[in-house]
């Protein structure tokens, strides 16, 4: 099972707590929806879960996560920062280099 390693924003967080309650509550599938309406600093996570069809909804007021949707939209996500990340790691690596030797950076001329 994919998993967010550190919700670092705080729609991270409160986009994690949904997802938790859901999972802890194993409403995974069509047939094991929960009764739920999300506390006031929840609600705009779970419309946004809801609006991404990571949550569903079957009947009024009763949801279930798409587990599957779920760890597929975390991939996405980390498929997206995989490059930026390396890209910053590289950087940081030729500043550093920089530092440890008298030769200018080759992007500054």
């Amino acid at each position: 099972m994919a998993v967010e390693s550190v919700a670092i924003t705080s729609t991270g967080r409160a986009r994690r707590k949904v997802v938790d309650h859901f999972c802890a509550q194993h409403a995974v599938t069509p047939y094991d929806t929960i009764l739920y309406t999300p506390p006031v600093e929840l609600k705009a996570a779970f419309d946004r879960l809801l609006a991404e069809r990571l949550i569903r909804k079957e009947g009024h007021a009763y949801y279930w996560l798409d587990l599957r949707a779920y760890e597929a939209a975390v991939e996405r996500r980390r498929r997206k920062l995989v490059p930026v990340a390396i890209v910053v790691s590289v950087l940081l690596a030729v500043v550093a280099m920089s530092f440890y030797s008298d030769a200018p950076l080759p992007f500054v001329g």
